[in-house]
């Protein structure tokens, strides 16, 4: 509690409050001011103050501690019960500071990656050494598709001999485990294999990880004794890095136009748009190439890992069948090949990945299970949510997961949309309440609130062209989802101060070039084109 306390100087009294919340020196104009004294006075009368509040202060903390201590003198309280609740304090407070100050190891990374990839040329040394690691990977995968190649015509000649041979010869139940032994041969070579490929990507990963350190010792604490054995292990390269477009991506046939729209009308917001024709997957394959001891890397790449821990992220949308694991002959099969072929330096496996995200998904569903007992079971929704949850391992349509990469060519952030491909592709249109149109809003809602400013997606829905998909069905599902997208583009200032302000509406790349052109000029009949100004001198 404060007090007031009388201060003498000369013939002067005043009470003073202490514990002193004015500066001295303010106290000190105060007062020759109150009291008319000369200002030469103002060295002095400042140090009797000083002097004064510290004597003061000191009589108090005294007092308080006098207090505080006399019951204790007077055994009113138990020792041992203070030390307790001391003791108890001090780890509450150990324990806060060290959750709350120390920092992950993936974060530390995260920092450390951002300070040595800005700074001076030492992009090129982590690019040739991502090159150096792709290779080694490529290698591996190589051998391995050849070696499961010949096992299979291998397996293909024994059992046509068997097969060719009369039927009394080998019966039944020889040919089931012939068939059964092939089927465990291969996958004991092809577990070998990628337990292999596994391996050396997690040695190329600590070996980036050591590399990157190394460079930012180099470039910010230099003569580091920790130095020279780290560069022992890190393997040289003599090629030298270019950024440039390679050859392939230059005679590629893609078809490309662009939109500056304005959308709002009072508060106008301003996005970008581009049309293009092209396989979705070109978005995340790795085009770099080697010429004249040259290594030709994109520039997109580089952007990708420039802004790989920004707040201008790059996502992608593929639609994915309900079933989380991969099968054959499914896009997400060949995402996951693309993903293959390179080493993840910053985030978990693709693999690893959907194994975690299976887990939640049973987590899910279980609780969609317990909120639809709780419905009417006579009302569409739970009959909605019955028929889509027979199997705890099935997402239903519209629901979405997201995947972190950092080995694609110019995406960040993939989010797998699950749709009824089968329904999508038919002949008989969809509405506005279809549920992939809703969980496309829902992706651009989680855009807006993880600074996903770039995103890409399919504009019709599918991912390659069938003979139903005929022109009049191309522009009407077009208009459809151009239609709903600007719904849920004006959506976006409620949902978050950050906004997807450039998207990105890929066509299949067998479309027409007519088809193309006619979805060009839909376009600008559903958005507002910004106007431009020209000005005559």
């Amino acid at each position: 509690m404060g007090r007031q306390v009388p201060f003498t100087y000369s013939n002067h009294t005043i009470l003073l409050d202490i514990p002193n919340k004015i500066s001295i020196s303010e106290h000190t104009y105060r007062l020759i001011d109150q009291w008319q004294l000369p200002v030469f006075v103002f060295p002095k009368l400042q140090e009797a103050l000083r002097l004064f509040f510290n004597e003061q202060i000191q009589i108090a903390a005294d007092e308080i501690t006098q207090l505080a201590v006399e019951p204790l003198i007077k055994g009113q309280l138990e020792l041992q019960t203070i030390l307790d609740q001391w003791f108890k304090l001090v780890q509450e407070f150990k324990a806060y500071t060290h959750h709350q100050e120390r920092p992950s190891d993936e974060q530390i990374f995260s920092n450390t990656f951002q300070n040595v990839l800005h700074t001076g040329t030492n992009y090129e040394i982590l690019l040739q050494l991502e090159y150096v690691y792709q290779s080694e990977i490529e290698d591996l995968l190589k051998q391995r598709d050849k070696q499961l190649q010949d096992l299979d015509l291998k397996h293909h000649r024994e059992m046509q001999e068997v097969i060719n041979e009369p039927t009394n010869k080998y019966p039944d139940v020889f040919v089931r485990n012939l068939a059964q032994k092939h089927m465990e041969d291969k996958q004991s070579v092809e577990g070998r294999w990628n337990s292999s490929i596994t391996a050396a990507k997690d040695h190329q990963k600590q070996q980036f990880k050591d590399r990157v350190m190394q460079l930012y010792e180099q470039s910010f604490v230099s003569n580091s004794p920790k130095m020279n054995s780290r560069q022992q292990a890190i393997p040289s390269s003599p090629l030298s890095v270019m950024i440039a477009v390679s050859d392939t991506a230059v005679n590629e046939r893609r078809l490309e136009t662009s939109y500056t729209v304005q959308l709002g009308a009072q508060l106008k917001s301003m996005y970008n748009l581009r049309l293009i024709r092209c396989d979705m997957l070109d978005y995340c394959r790795l085009k770099t190439t080697k010429k004249d001891n040259k290594i030709l890397i994109e520039p997109q790449r580089l952007q990708t890992l420039m802004s790989l821990f920004s707040n201008a992220l790059c996502g992608l949308i593929l639609l994915v069948p309900k079933r989380i694991r991969l099968t054959t002959a499914d896009i997400k099969e060949e995402f996951a090949n693309v993903c293959e072929r390179s080493t993840d330096f910053h985030f978990p496996s693709f693999e690893h990945q959907l194994t975690n995200i299976e887990e939640c998904l049973q987590q899910a569903n279980q609780a969609r299970l317990t909120a639809s007992a709780n419905v009417d079971s006579n009302s569409l929704t739970s009959k909605q949510s019955d028929s889509s949850l027979e199997e705890p391992n099935l997402c239903s349509v519209g629901d979405f997961y997201v995947t972190r990469h950092s080995n694609l060519s110019e995406v960040h952030v993939v989010y797998h949309l699950v749709v009824n491909d089968s329904a999508l592709r038919s002949s008989s249109e969809i509405t506005s309440r279809h549920a992939a149109l809703f969980g496309l809003r829902n992706i651009l809602k989680e855009c807006c609130k993880h600074d996903i400013t770039t995103l890409t997606l399919p504009l019709l829905l599918t991912h390659d062209m069938t003979e139903e998909m005929t022109i009049p069905w191309v522009l009407k599902r077009a208009e459809l989802v151009l239609k709903c997208l600007k719904g849920f583009m004006m959506e976006m200032g409620t949902w978050g101060t950050n906004r997807c302000s450039t998207i990105q509406l890929v066509v299949p790349k067998n479309l027409l070039d007519q088809t193309f052109l006619q979805l060009a000029d839909l376009v600008p009949t559903i958005f507002r084109e910004s106007r431009t100004v020209t000005l005559q001198f």
